[in-house]
């Protein structure tokens, strides 16, 4: 059972070529329907839709009540497809809402066609007695029970007259009690399908269908499958709010202290902020009235990309001991900028082609899929060389700091390293688990909790930023973790060949207070990067 319910909505998927998933819940449309006998006769859409009963809210403007109302759809025969009109005669527009559950009881699979048959032609009426003739088959083998009461169909009569439209709620009607009928309410929640289906095989023409359709929730206008990231959203951009601002008292506390790395650190949570912000702005949008703005919707997206680009780059950097082993990086911050910049530019265009409500048609057709394809390629190559980078030089930076027993800085890597190896393995677990979810379609029945798929990746990258953040934390001690030189008292005597007097920081051993606890050098003095005083006998300090 479950195999062909997968296979018939897979050969309607074919069939009906776009495919959009609530990109906006006031749905504008206009789309050339082909006529009968082509493979764009067909054309589909799917949200999800809380009942009253059931919602996670009921607040303005849904109020508690659900529905979907198609009655402002507009349809005409295309223009330039007729030459003159036709008096009196019509051809056949039908519209289809049921839950998508119900997906198998529209058409009919008949021995020896190439595909299941979704409309009543008399070839197809000859071998299965379908009804009614010219319109969209109701599979009535599979509607003894009351599941078929989910599926209501509206035949609208098209004049064959150029440049005559027809609305909805004006002529059409359910076809089989023959009432009037433009809104379906919503009396049980569900992933709910509109359909539109141009299968009038006596008078076959090509239809313009314009105009537009309301799927309200009892919350607003909000898909019910995104439900969720309202509230997440949220909740995010106020965390970063709070994390911006301790971050900022911080710094300005400790302004003398400052690291670079700090300032990097500093750069992303003003990202992750505005990124944040931007998307519940505009998720509260989308629900108070079903529509988007572009401009905010991209706004955040170039932040989002920036910020994962920037992170990037700041991995690799804290990896290779920047500012805290080595003085310079040399090559590497260039390299790494370009990987960075590199990341910038195709994750950006991905997430505008597919995240900006006016692309949402364009996903459908092969070439736009074929670049959205090798820009996933193109994405996934250069996180493994980030990946493989990271981890290259952090297995450089350890090896090196144990090697010249630096034991502050290298219990600090240790932690660093602990942190990147827990968020690696639950990305890998929630990598796995999404693409069998997926594959099993697993969110078919639990299109509620879809949103948590993306969320969670953004709770993962908050943790590793908050926890390198904790790591790197601006304090009256953070310049015990630049980059310095121990210089050591003078003594002739005490030198061996090639011994100058100076050697590496070493740690006092006691770590587990604020960044090391207090500074106890015994006598040593320590001498940060980004200072060259001359002292008094002339000699200049080594940075």
């Amino acid at each position: 059972r479950f195999a062909s319910k997968m296979a018939a909505k897979f050969q309607f998927l074919i069939i009906a070529l776009v495919f959009d998933l609530s990109k906006s819940d006031v749905y504008h449309y206009h789309l050339n329907m082909k006529h009968y006998g082509s493979e764009e006769n067909l054309r589909y859409r799917q949200s999800g839709m809380y009942s009253s009963s059931d919602a996670p809210s009921k607040t303005a403007p849904g109020n508690g009540h659900s529905f979907i109302d198609f009655g402002n759809l507009e349809f005409q025969v295309a223009p330039g497809f007729l030459s003159m009109p036709f008096p009196g005669a019509v051809t056949y527009i039908e519209v289809a809402v049921f839950e998508s559950s119900h997906f198998h009881e529209i058409g009919v699979d008949i021995p020896g066609a190439a595909s299941k048959q979704y409309c009543c032609t008399p070839w197809v009426q000859n071998h299965t007695n379908c009804h009614p003739n010219r319109g969209l088959i109701r599979n009535l083998d599979q509607s003894k029970s009351s599941t078929n009461e989910t599926i209501e169909i509206m035949r609208v009569p098209v004049p064959l007259t150029p440049g005559l439209k027809v609305r909805m709620k004006h002529v059409a009607f359910e076809e089989l009690e023959k009432k009037p009928y433009s809104k379906f309410k919503i009396r049980e929640s569900g992933l709910y399908t509109l359909l539109i289906a141009n299968c009038d095989s006596v008078n076959p023409v090509d239809i313009l269908v314009t105009g537009e359709t309301h799927w309200m929730n009892p919350f607003g206008y909000l898909p019910g499958e995104l439900y969720g990231m309202m509230p997440f959203f949220g909740v995010m951009a106020s965390l970063y709010a709070v994390m911006s601002f301790t971050w900022l008292v911080l710094c300005v506390c400790n302004w003398s202290e400052l690291l670079l790395l700090q300032g990097w650190i500093s750069l992303v949570l003003f990202l992750g902020l505005l990124e944040n912000a931007l998307k519940f702005g505009d998720y509260l949008k989308w629900n108070s009235d079903g529509e988007r703005v572009s401009s905010v919707l991209a706004s955040s997206i170039v932040f989002g990309a920036t910020k994962r680009a920037v992170s990037r780059v700041l991995v690799v950097l804290v990896s290779s001991g920047y500012a805290v082993v080595k003085p310079t990086l040399g090559t590497i911050v260039p390299k790494a900028a370009g990987l960075g910049f590199a990341y910038f530019s195709c994750s950006l265009i991905y997430d505008l082609i597919v995240g900006l409500p006016g692309n949402s048609k364009l996903l459908g057709h092969p070439s736009v899929l074929d670049t959205l394809t090798l820009l996933m390629v193109l994405l996934a190559t250069i996180d493994v060389s980030f990946y493989a980078w990271i981890l290259s030089a952090l297995v450089s930076t350890l090896t090196f700091l144990e090697a010249k027993r630096e034991t502050t800085k290298l219990t600090l890597f240790r932690r660093f390293r602990a942190v990147l190896v827990i968020s690696v393995a639950f990305s890998c677990i929630w990598g796995l688990y999404s693409v069998s979810a997926s594959a099993g379609g697993y969110y078919e029945d639990h299109w509620k909790s879809a949103w948590s798929v993306n969320a969670a990746w953004e709770v993962i990258y908050v943790m590793l930023l908050v926890a390198i953040g904790f790591l790197w934390m601006p304090s009256k001690n953070s310049q015990r973790y630049a980059y310095s030189m121990q210089l050591k008292s003078y003594d002739p005597d005490e030198f061996g060949d090639g011994d100058d007097g100076y050697e590496e920081e070493e740690g006092d051993g006691d770590v587990d207070a604020e960044y090391g606890g207090a500074l106890d050098d015994g006598g040593v003095q320590m001498i940060p990067s980004g200072f060259g005083e001359k002292s008094p006998q002339g000699s200049e300090k080594l940075t």
